[in-house]
């Protein structure tokens, strides 16, 4: 299935609402962070309104949850690093799994990739 990537300084609002009412997948380039974040507040509440539930995570949310635990290796100065990290995965772990349940089986997930102002909107069900 081809999704669709658009620029933001290139589509209109009633565009990306018809996407959304069509149940379509779509990934918005936002280039810059205000646009970026103004984008992500007003398709969280475009999708709502329609009467569908939404999700929103970081893509590299893998990252946080103890990637880097193994990084700082077996030896007896990394040990600390690497527990450190591992209580830190842990815990972003926990919250995770906590927000998962919050928004169980949503209409659509808003994966945010902040670096590149891109918004990947997908369609669930």
């Amino acid at each position: 299935m081809d999704v669709g990537v658009y620029k933001i300084t290139e589509v209109t609002n009633d565009f990306i609402l018809e996407k959304i009412k069509s149940h379509e997948s779509f990934v918005l380039e936002c280039q810059e962070f205000d646009r970026y974040s103004n984008t992500l507040t007003w398709l969280e509440q475009a999708i709502e309104k329609q009467g569908m539930s939404v999700r929103i995570y970081m893509r590299a949310r893998r990252l946080s949850m103890g990637s880097f635990a193994g990084f700082a290796g077996a030896s007896i100065v990394g040990a600390p690093l690497a527990l450190g990290a591992l209580a830190v995965g842990m815990v972003a772990g926990v919250g995770i799994a906590a927000h998962n349940l919050a928004t169980l089986n949503p209409d659509y997930e808003i994966g945010k990739h902040p670096i590149g102002s891109t918004l990947y909107v997908d369609y669930k069900k």
